[in-house]
C-alpha cells in the first residue's frame, strides 16, 4: 500500500491509468477526525493500493475525470459518509442511493462514538 497526499493523488491515479490498471474500488474508513480513502487497482491480477487522508470538512478531488466509473463509488461515499468530491461528474449530491427523506450520511461516525469491536478491547 502506497501512502499519498491529497496533492499527489491525481498524479498517482493518472499513472495507474497510464499503466493500464483497472480501478477496482475505493474504500472509505471513518476515523472520526478524518477519513482514510483506499484506492484499489488491478493490473494482470496484481492489486495495488493508494491510501490518502481526507478531511471531513473539505471537498476532496474526484478521480472521475481519469476513471469515469469512479463516479459510482464516489457518489456512494458522498451518500453514506458525507465526504464531498469536487469535479465529480455526474454528481448526485448525496441522493444516488438515498431518497430525499432518508437519514443523511448513515455511515458517518460522530466524535465519542464507539466502534462495534471497541467494546471487546
Amino acid at each position: 500500500m502506497k501512502e499519498v497526499t491529497r496533492d499527489q493523488l491525481l498524479n498517482e491515479v493518472q499513472q495507474m491509468w497510464d499503466n493500464r490498471c483497472r480501478l477496482v474500488t475505493i474504500t472509505c474508513v471513518d476515523l472520526i477526525e478524518n477519513f482514510d480513502l483506499i484506492y484499489t487497482f488491478d493490473h494482470n491480477l496484481d492489486l495495488a493500493h493508494l491510501r490518502v487522508k481526507a478531511e471531513k470538512d473539505q471537498p476532496f478531488p474526484s478521480i472521475s475525470g481519469i476513471y469515469y466509473a469512479a463516479f459510482l463509488v464516489e457518489n456512494e461515499i458522498q451518500d453514506q459518509f458525507g465526504l464531498r468530491f469536487e469535479n465529480l461528474h455526474p454528481d448526485y449530491e448525496g441522493f444516488m442511493l438515498l431518497s430525499r427523506d432518508a437519514p443523511r450520511t448513515p455511515m458517518l461516525r460522530k466524535v465519542g462514538e464507539r466502534g462495534i469491536n471497541e467494546d471487546a478491547v
